[in-house]
C-alpha cells in the first residue's frame, strides 16, 4: 500500500495543476511531507505484520496506524484526480488541504504515542529473497499435501476405487462425498480420479466446480462440461439445447463426471438430464458439504467424511511440520511435543487446518521460544464462530497472521478473485506490480516481476494457494485459493456488501461479523428484516435501505457512531415492476447518538426525533 500511495503522490507533484495551486494551499509542501510520514509509516505496519502480541493497546494502536494510512491513501487518490483535470476546482482544492493537514496531524499523533504502546520500528530494508520452493505439490484444485505426506484416506480411497472401478454394475452409478469443508472431499476424489483416468477405463472425463452464490447458473455449468469433455458445441444455447448436446456427446460412451462443491438439490436435479445410462458403466461423482445434497443425489453410493481422529492428525502434522529433515524419520522432537499439542487441538481434525499451520511451523526455529511464541499468539476469534469450521478458522489466520508484510498484502489481494476461480501465474503477477506490492530491490538485481514471482512460490509453498497446473519445472502455472482462506480473507476485509435487487427476505446474522464493514446497500430488495446486532459493525459509514421491505430498525441502529448516511423507505408491495407508493421507516430511541449523521432520508418524523435532529451537528441532508 505505501509504495503505490507514495507512487500516487509523485504523479501529483508531476502535474502542473497541483504545483500552480501549492502557494496558495501548500498542497506541494503537505504531499512532500506526506510521503515523508508514509516512509515511517512503511516500518510500522511490517511492526504490526510481524508482531503477533496480545497487547491490546498496542492492537488499538495498530488499528489507527492503519486508518491513518487509508484516509491518506484516499487523499492521494482525490488528489490524482484533481490534479488530471483541465480546470481548477478551487473549492475542491481548498477542502483536500484541509484533510491532508488533518491526517498528517492524527499520524504524528500516533507517532508521538508509539513508545507508550511499546511499538519500535521493524527493519525497513528490503525482504530477504524468497527462495523458489522444489516441493512437489498435487496439482488440482484443493489438493495441498504429496503423497507421502496423505495420512487417514487409506479406507476412504479403498472404497471410492471399488465404486468407480467395478465392473459388476455396468448402469450409471451416482456417487457422493460429503463432509465440512476442509475435511478434504477434494483431495480424496482427486487422487482416486487421477489413478482411475490413468488406467484409461473410462472413454472420457470431466470435473467441474461448482462454486457457491446467490444463484447457480445451470446453463454456465452445462457449458462447462462440454469443454472439459473437449466439445464445446457453439451452436448450443439455452438449458434443452445444452442437454441435448451434453447427452449426444456421452451417449453409448463410458464416462466419469466430477461435480466438486456442489450447495444445492435442486441444481443437481436439473443437471442430471444430461448424464443418459446407456448401461456403459459410467460413474458421476458429486462433493458436498450437505448431506441432504449428498442422500437426494446418491442415496445408495454416499460417503461421509469425517475429521481425523488424534493419531492421523499427529501423523498429518508431523509429516508437513518436518519435512525438510531429509533421510530422518518425520516425528516430534519431546521438547516441542507439547506445544506442538496445543496448537494441533484447535484444527479439530480437518486436514486443511493441519496442513495450514504445520506449514508455518516448518518455516520456523524448531527451539521451544520460537514455537511457543506461535503458540500464545493463536487467540480464539469469535467473530469467526459463525464461520462452518468454528475453532479451526483461528489456525487458518495464524497462517495468514504469520505472513510477512509483502506476502500478505498479495494473498490478501487474491480474494477479489471469485470462488473457485482459476488464477493464471503471469495475471497475478502482474496486478502485484501494478498495485505497489512488490518490494523495491536495487537497480539491476531483479525485475519486480521476478520478485513477484518468488512471492507467488513461497504462497503456494505455504499452501495458502494451491497450483491447479505446473510447467515442465514443477512451476504453478495457474492456482486457486481454498474456498474457506478466501471466506476468511472476505471476513477480514470486506468494507463494501452491496445487495441491490436480491431476493432474499432476511439478511444472515453473519453479517454482523464483518467489522470492517463501511456501507451496506439492500436498496430495491425484498429484504424485511435487519439483524438485531446491527449495531456491531462498528465502521459502517452507509445503510442504503431505500425501496426495501423493512419497516423499522433495530434498536442496536444507535450504537452506529461512525454512521454518516442513513438512506430508507420502505416499499408496500413485492412487485418492482410497478411504481408503487411506499411510506417512510419508523427509527429507534437513541437516533441522537449517531454524531456522525450527515444524511437521513425517508423516517417517520414525530416530536421525540425532530428534538433529537438539534444534537445532529453534522447534518447536511434530510
Amino acid at each position: 500500500m505505501v509504495i503505490s500511495l507514495s507512487a500516487k503522490l509523485a504523479m501529483v507533484l508531476s502535474r502542473s495543476a497541483a504545483s500552480g495551486l501549492s502557494p496558495l494551499f501548500g498542497i506541494r509542501s503537505d504531499i512532500d511531507a506526506a510521503a515523508q510520514d508514509l516512509d515511517i509509516l512503511r516500518a510500522f505496519l511490517r511492526f504490526a505484520d510481524s508482531s503477533h502480541g496480545t497487547d491490546t493497546l498496542a492492537a488499538a494502536w495498530i488499528r489507527q496506524v492503519r486508518d491513518a494510512a487509508f484516509e491518506l491513501e484516499d487523499v492521494a487518490d482525490e488528489c490524482c484526480y484533481l490534479s488530471g483535470g483541465s480546470w481548477v476546482n478551487v473549492g475542491a482544492w481548498f477542502a483536500l488541504s484541509r484533510r491532508l493537514r488533518k491526517a498528517r496531524e492524527r499520524l504524528s499523533q500516533l507517532s508521538a504515542a508509539k513508545e507508550q504502546y511499546g511499538i519500535r520500528p521493524a527493519d525497513g530494508g528490503p525482504a530477504p529473497p524468497v527462495a523458489t520452493t522444489t516441493s512437489q505439490i498435487l496439482t488440482d484444485g484443493t489438493h495441498f499435501l504429496n503423497k507421502g505426506e496423505v495420512v487417514g484416506f487409506a479406507d476412504y480411497e479403498k472404497q471410492l476405487l471399488e465404486w468407480l472401478a467395478e465392473d459388476v454394475e455396468p448402469q450409471l452409478t451416482l456417487v457422493a462425498v460429503w463432509g465440512m469443508g476442509g475435511v478434504g472431499k477434494t483431495t480424496l476424489v482427486t487422487r482416486v480420479h487421477k489413478e482411475v483416468v490413468a488406467t484409461k477405463r473410462f472413454h472420457c472425463a470431466a470435473w467441474v466446480t461448482v462454486s457457491k452464490g446467490f444463484t447457480t447458473d445451470v446453463d454456465d455449468l452445462l457449458r462447462k462440461i462440454l469443454q472439459e469433455l473437449h466439445h464445446d458445441d457453439a451452436a448450443a444455447s439455452g438449458y434443452r439445447s445444452l442437454v441435448a448436446a451434453v447427452r449426444g456427446h456421452l451417449r453409448e460412451r463410458k464416462y466419469l463426471v466430477v461435480l466438486d462443491d456442489v450447495w444445492e438439490a435442486h441444481l443437481w436435479d436439473k443437471l442430471r438430464h444430461a448424464f443418459p445410462d446407456d448401461a456403459t458403466g459410467s460413474r458421476v461423482v458429486i462433493t458436498t458439504r450437505s448431506s441432504d445434497v449428498a442422500m437426494a443425489a446418491a442415496p445408495e453410493r454416499t460417503m461421509a467424511l469425517q475429521p481425523l481422529p488424534w493419531r492421523e492428525a499427529w501423523n498429518l502434522f508431523c509429516n508437513v511440520a518436518f519435512r525438510n529433515l531429509n533421510g530422518r524419520t518425520r516425528t516430534c522432537p519431546s521438547h516441542l511435543e507439547e506445544l506442538a499439542a496445543d496448537m494441533l487441538r484447535p484444527c479439530c481434525g480437518l486436514p486443511l487446518a493441519i496442513v495450514s499451520v504445520g506449514n508455518l511451523l516448518a518455516h520456523k526455529d524448531r527451539t521451544e521460544f520460537a514455537w511457543r511464541n506461535i503458540r500464545d499468539s493463536l487467540v480464539w476469534d469469535k467473530s469467526c464462530s459463525h464461520l462452518e469450521i468454528g475453532e479451526a478458522a483461528s489456525m487458518l489466520n495464524l497462517s495468514i497472521d504469520d505472513l510477512p508484510h509483502h506476502l500478505k498484502r498479495c494473498f490478501l489481494s487474491c480474494s477479489t478473485y471469485p470462488e473457485d476461480f482459476l488464477i493464471k501465474r503471469k495475471i497475478l503477477i502482474r496486478m502485484w506490480v501494478a498495485q505497489g506490492f512488490v518490494e523495491e530491490r536495487p537497480l539491476g538485481q531483479c525485475t519486480a516481476e521476478d520478485v513477484a514471482d518468488d512471492y507467488l512460490d513461497q504462497l503456494v509453498q505455504r499452501s495458502l494457494l494451491q497450483a491447479v497446473v505446473r510447467n515442465e519445472f514443477g512451476r504453478a502455472k495457474s492456482c486457486i485459493i481454498h474456498d474457506l482462506m478466501r471466506e476468511l480473507i472476505v471476513h477480514k476485509l470486506l468494507t463494501v456488501l452491496n445487495l441491490w435487487f436480491i431476493d432474499i427476505n432476511k439478511l444472515p446474522d453473519s453479517v454482523t461479523n464483518l467489522y470492517n464493514l463501511r456501507y451496506l446497500g439492500i436498496r430495491s430488495s425484498l429484504v424485511q428484516q435487519l439483524p438485531k446486532e446491527l449495531g456491531k459493525l462498528q465502521k459502517l459509514q452507509t445503510l442504503d435501505a431505500k425501496s426495501s421491505m423493512v419497516e423499522r430498525l433495530p434498536s442496536s441502529t444507535a450504537k452506529l457512531k461512525n454512521l454518516r448516511h442513513l438512506i430508507l423507505f420502505t416499499r408496500e408491495a413485492a412487485d418492482f415492476s410497478v411504481p408503487l407508493p411506499g411510506k417512510a421507516v419508523q427509527l429507534p430511541d437513541g437516533i441522537e447518538k449517531l454524531s456522525s449523521l450527515q444524511t437521513l432520508k425517508y423516517v417517520r418524523a414525530d416530536n421525540k426525533m425532530v428534538r433529537s435532529l438539534a444534537e445532529l451537528e453534522q447534518m447536511r441532508s434530510l
